[in-house]
């Protein structure tokens, strides 16, 4: 989408749902994301979206993911709605900036559901990240009764997601040495954040 970008604006302590509430959200939890951020969530649609995604994931640099750059046909192998995945468009006024995929949703009575964010580096750095990690976080635990507990992973050195993390109320529970095979063939620590249903009443 190459629609003009808005100047953002705060709302504070809302959380409106359109009609459909798998598609299309806005929030700001409390208010606790950064001053001037209005941010809205569109589930995917495919096929319509699909030339969207390629371009959004093609177009950018991925620093803290296992490939920092993407080809069309690597964007065609990512699973974006399946019976465990479901994505959401991150949209900064009216214009798509990001995509939010959530993993593992196959079991969430008994598991753990993990999440990837991608926002593109024009939009970084906004508190876009953390508008979208206070929605998910909401938007899963009101999804799936059932749901305990959600995780989050990232490489140790990634200070932005961390403090992401940190700021939407997930704790830092460990470090795996090693465990993040980069795309050069190196390897990097992963730290592992969660938070349960119980914490989320507390924010």
């Amino acid at each position: 989408n190459e629609a003009n970008i808005h100047t953002p604006i705060m709302t504070r302590g809302c959380h409106r749902v359109s009609k459909h509430p798998l598609d299309h959200l806005e929030t700001d939890r409390n208010g606790r994301h950064a001053e001037g951020v209005l941010a809205s969530f569109r589930r995917l649609r495919l096929p319509a979206d699909m030339d969207d995604v390629v371009h959004l994931l093609c177009d950018g640099d991925w620093p803290f993911h296992a490939s920092s750059r993407l080809v069309p046909s690597d964007v065609s192998a990512i699973e974006l709605l399946t019976s465990d995945v479901d994505s959401y468009w991150i949209i900064n006024g009216d214009t798509p900036v990001g995509l939010i995929r959530l993993l593992d949703l196959g079991d969430v009575q008994h598991g753990s559901p993990l999440f990837d964010i991608r926002i593109a580096s024009s939009h970084r750095g906004r508190g876009l990240g953390t508008a979208a990690v206070d929605w998910l976080t909401t938007h899963l635990f009101a999804r799936f009764d059932v749901l305990h507990r959600i995780e989050a992973t990232t490489r140790v050195d990634n200070g932005a997601m961390c403090r992401v993390l940190e700021r939407s109320g997930y704790r830092l529970e460990g470090q795996l040495r090693e465990a993040w095979l980069n795309s050069d063939g190196s390897r990097t620590d992963t730290v592992i954040y969660a938070i349960v249903r119980t914490e989320l009443a507390r924010l």
